[in-house]
């Protein structure tokens, strides 16, 4: 199982808990991916993807890779304007 460490300047980012204890996000990452659907439990760790058994599974990035985080809808929506 990853879990990967959201910094603690962007968990104020993440929104409202699902009543299921788990949020999903997007992720971009410091080369300019945009990652989605990805799991965060215990509103500080990424877990893995949606799709993965009970959200868990490997991840490619790590901590220090992150650049910003939005829930899940919000950055799905700016991704298609631009």
């Amino acid at each position: 199982m990853a879990r990967i460490e959201i910094p603690y300047y962007l968990t104020p980012k993440l929104g409202i808990e699902m009543n299921s204890g788990y949020q999903l996000v997007s992720v971009e990452l410091r080369d300019g991916r945009l990652i989605t659907n990805l799991v965060v439990k215990q509103d500080r760790y990424i877990t893995g993807r949606r799709d993965d058994p009970d959200g868990e599974g490997p991840l490619l990035f790590s901590s220090i890779d992150i650049c910003d985080i939005q829930p899940h809808a919000f950055v799905f929506a700016r991704a298609m304007m631009t």
